[in-house]
């Protein structure tokens, strides 16, 4: 027995050496990062109660700013850590959380909320259903965006319904803004196209090319000031200005 026992433990350690058996280390688990090694951070952003993604906007991610593009922005040769992660927009509230970057990438989905009411952005559909009601789809959002663009100019009130209702006096006169306010037809209740138009400016559609107002051509007599501003584009009846 002494003998075969003796023979067994020459025979293994023969097959050991040469090569025939390997020894099996337990699992080391997870390979940690190598020295250096960096990762990046994506995402996209959407407009919380409509799920349209943004034209544009900031992040901002361990003091570096990237612009949102086509409803998305992306950090690259980020170091593992823990990071905040801001994202802003105008019209809409800032938007916050927390990365941790370990071993690898990361893409997540960020939804903001926006800062105007349900009754300012019925508001504002109603302006664009009175004014745009027979323009394209690209009018109606090309108006919306125009009155927002005015909340955002130092000329104008810097709300919503400071704009739209927003009466000039001049040599003793009254001036309204916009038409609709003063024949009251900013009270009809608007169509889902009006709605959706100001969905779309609110993410940064922005047809009218940063305008601040519009005015149809073929209604306003050569003498009007309107003439005088410089036209950004002109879409279906309208012809926006800055």
């Amino acid at each position: 027995m002494r003998n075969h026992f003796f023979l067994l433990s020459l025979i293994t350690l023969v097959m050991v050496l040469s090569g025939c058996l390997t020894q099996v280390s337990p699992n080391p688990g997870p390979t940690p990062p190598l020295g250096g090694q960096k990762f990046s951070v994506s995402g996209v952003v959407k407009d919380a109660n409509t799920n349209l993604a943004f034209w544009n906007g900031t992040a901002t991610l361990n003091g570096q700013s990237v612009p949102i593009r086509d409803g998305g922005f992306q950090f690259s040769n980020q170091a593992p850590g823990t990071y905040t992660l801001t994202i802003e927009r105008p019209f809409y509230k800032p938007y916050q959380t927390k990365v941790v970057i370990t071993t690898t990438n990361i893409t997540l989905t960020a939804q903001l909320h926006t800062v105007f009411s349900s009754n300012e952005l019925d508001l504002l559909a109603r302006l664009v259903y009175a004014e745009a009601k027979g323009e394209n789809y690209e009018g109606q959002v090309a108006v919306a965006s125009s009155v927002l663009n005015r909340v955002l100019h130092p000329d104008f009130p810097n709300t919503l319904s400071g704009v739209i209702n927003q009466v000039v006096v001049s040599g003793g006169k009254r001036y309204y803004q916009y038409e609709p306010v003063l024949n009251g037809t900013i009270h009809t209740p608007p169509s889902q196209a009006a709605k959706d138009a100001v969905s779309d400016a609110l993410v940064g559609w922005d047809p009218s090319l940063g305008a601040t107002g519009f005015f149809a051509p073929k209604k306003v007599g050569p003498s009007s000031w309107v003439w005088s501003r410089p036209a950004t584009v002109t879409i279906g009846n309208h012809r926006f200005f800055k």
